[in-house]
């Protein structure tokens, strides 16, 4: 009787204890999924984020960079005009010879690929223009033309389209009023053409400042695969780079342009490959893509500390 009680009880501890362990195990496995969901959510909004202000960052010091040349160049043609102006005051040159030497050093200026500079009057009257035919036309009907007129001096952007163009292209102009002669003299370039005007160095450092866990980062590239910016291979070509599996994950990058990926990588002297979660952006007048990654196992500590503690409490049990 009392051999059969002890089986009962042996009998009823195994199974309290397997079912209790089963629950640890359950309970554990819970805590640890959730703990990797959440930061591998959380390693997600941050890389986004940051790729948001990578994209912003990159549009106004791009802007910043073109309106900073167009107002340069408006403001040294300022003094060119206010010395042949001078030169009239002094007798040296009748007017209509000074406006004709001014003009001549306007029209041999090139701003980009297409960009010119041009003058208007108050009444949006084109004084100075490298199309000829348009000299002494009123422009005034156009809106950007009206906005001349009411500032005279300061940075401007609109859209344009030539005859013949399927769809208007945004342009930017700086201009500065030369009153003597009743001249707004303007600088305009198509905002496509930034690239070419663009310095790199006025946001490359910012850029590299950003970092993600150990070793994550962030860098632009264009649709070719060119690395603009980047903390060791700037300047060089990656379109065919290969993950681990064989996947061209920078052409499928250049591809959507937008979004997120996670691929396998192995660098030079690592046993085996880690998973990479790159988060990217698109800035169209220029053709780049912005972009941060980070190594997806830099961030996963805490699953390590759960992992022992399940371990331990396991075997505690046992």
């Amino acid at each position: 009787m009392k051999s059969l009680q002890f089986n009962i009880r042996t009998k009823l501890f195994i199974s309290y204890s397997c079912a209790f362990l089963l629950i640890l195990i359950g309970f554990g496995l819970g805590i640890f999924f959730f703990v990797k969901l959440t930061i591998e959510k959380n390693i997600e909004s941050q890389l986004e984020q940051s790729t948001d202000n990578l994209l912003s960052l990159v549009e106004t010091a791009t802007e910043v960079s073109l309106k900073n040349y167009l107002r340069a160049t408006a403001e040294k043609n300022l003094e060119v005009a206010a010395f042949y102006h001078q030169r009239v005051v002094q007798g040296q040159l009748t007017e209509e010879n000074a406006k004709s030497l001014v003009a001549e050093i306007f029209l041999g200026q090139h701003i980009g690929e297409s960009g010119y500079v041009y003058t208007i009057n108050s009444n949006g009257v084109l004084q100075v223009h490298p199309e000829p035919s348009l000299v002494g036309v009123d422009i005034s009907g156009y809106d950007f033309v009206g906005d001349q007129k009411r500032r005279k001096n300061g940075y401007l952007v609109y859209d344009w389209q030539n005859p013949g163009e399927l769809q208007k292209r945004g342009k930017a102009l700086y201009m500065s009023y030369f009153e003597p002669w009743d001249w707004i003299i303007s600088v305009s370039t198509y905002r496509s053409e930034f690239l070419q005007l663009v310095k790199l160095d006025d946001f490359r450092d910012k850029i590299l400042a950003l970092t993600f866990g150990q070793t994550g980062y962030s860098y632009v590239m264009d649709l070719q695969g060119n690395l603009i910016i980047h903390p060791q291979l700037e300047g060089h070509n990656i379109y065919e780079e290969k993950d681990a599996k064989g996947r061209f994950f920078i052409q499928e990058i250049c591809s959507r342009k937008k979004g997120k990926i996670i691929y396998p990588w192995q660098n030079p002297g690592e046993p085996e490959p880690r998973e990479k979660l790159v988060i990217f952006q698109y800035i169209p007048q220029f053709q780049w893509i912005v972009a941060s990654s980070s190594y997806l196992n830099e961030f996963f500590a805490p699953l390590t500390t759960i992992r022992r503690f399940m371990t331990l409490a396991i075997a505690a049990a046992l």
